[in-house]
């Protein structure tokens, strides 16, 4: 466990260090949902609210339709890989702008999100506080982002359903997330 926390703080160091660049001097690109494809899962980016986007250390966009994606991405490339990385941008689920990675307020809850990770982005912790408690989620950090277990079709709700804890009839409102109460 250790050595994965290791690995995984190393990785972020070496991905927003890459070649001497921060998110500073590089800006995202706009994502065109008729070219860009998320090298992950092969679809096609169509919904903001969940695109995350790397900065290869040649400039170069590579973009994502899941947060989740970007982080199997940079897991896959290791720590040697991650080096080529100049910048990691999230959009913000309400605002619909890119932000530094590293700058984000995380929430992963039950957010019906194109891979099924549940985790979006906000640029403020007080947003981040509410979503999560609409969510049942909870607010992450960057650093727990890349440490949390992914796997794809992740759902909270569904493994509450599993042990019986959730009402599976519940209905999802608006963006995939269940109705206030």
């Amino acid at each position: 466990m250790v050595r994965c926390r290791l690995f995984l703080l190393l990785l972020v160091g070496l991905a927003l260090a890459g070649c001497g660049g921060g998110p500073e001097d590089v800006e995202p690109q706009a994502i065109d949902p008729t070219l860009d494809i998320c090298p992950v899962c092969k679809m096609s980016i169509v919904d903001m609210h969940f695109a995350a986007q790397l900065i290869d250390s040649m400039g170069n966009p590579i973009s994502f339709d899941d947060i989740g994606c970007m982080v199997l991405y940079l897991k896959r490339l290791g720590p040697e890989g991650s080096q080529g990385v100049k910048a990691l941008y999230v959009t913000d689920f309400n605002m619909l702008e890119w932000l530094p990675a590293r700058e984000a307020y995380y929430v992963q809850g039950r957010i019906n999100t194109p891979m099924g990770f549940g985790i979006v982005a906000c640029s403020q912790e007080e947003e981040a506080q509410r979503l999560a408690e609409r969510t049942e989620g909870k607010v992450l950090t960057w650093e727990e982002v890349l440490e949390a277990k992914l796997t794809v079709g992740f759902d909270p709700a569904r493994q509450a359903e599993d042990k019986g804890e959730q009402d599976a009839s519940e209905e999802r409102g608006e963006e995939g997330i269940p109705p206030a109460r």
